[in-house]
């Protein structure tokens, strides 16, 4: 065997026993707490641009499982990170969007019970 090659299958060989490293473990606690934050999300019962985020989180977590079932765990991680990340944002989303409409319903209320005063007073 030449120089050369030994160099070729020394190469291989040191490969061959790095490849176990090199392999990424499934991220499984990423999908796990994309679950759970869509879940959360789905509580909030968001509507409109909320209701986006969350359809787009769902979406996220299927891609990051069907990443993890082709055995791309690196690819995974971060898609699993972003659907939970995209749960949240859909959640605190509808949070807003319900103080939002409470401020609304309290303001009109407000607004009512003035003109009753006024029409009272008069």
């Amino acid at each position: 065997m030449t120089f050369s090659r030994l160099k070729i299958h020394l190469a291989l060989v040191l490969m061959l026993a790095c490849a176990p490293a090199w392999a990424a473990d499934p991220p499984r606690a990423e999908i796990a707490e994309a679950e759970r934050a869509i879940a959360a999300a789905e509580r909030e019962q968001p509507r409109g641009q909320a209701g986006r985020y969350l359809d787009d989180a769902r979406r996220q977590l299927a891609e990051a499982n069907a990443l993890v079932e082709r055995r791309k765990h690196r690819d995974a991680l971060p898609v699993a990170q972003s659907a939970a990340a995209t749960a949240e944002l859909a959640a605190a989303q509808a949070r807003l969007d319900n103080a939002r409409e409470t401020v609304d319903s309290r303001t009109a209320r407000n607004a009512d019970l003035r003109r009753r005063l006024l029409v009272q007073g008069n």
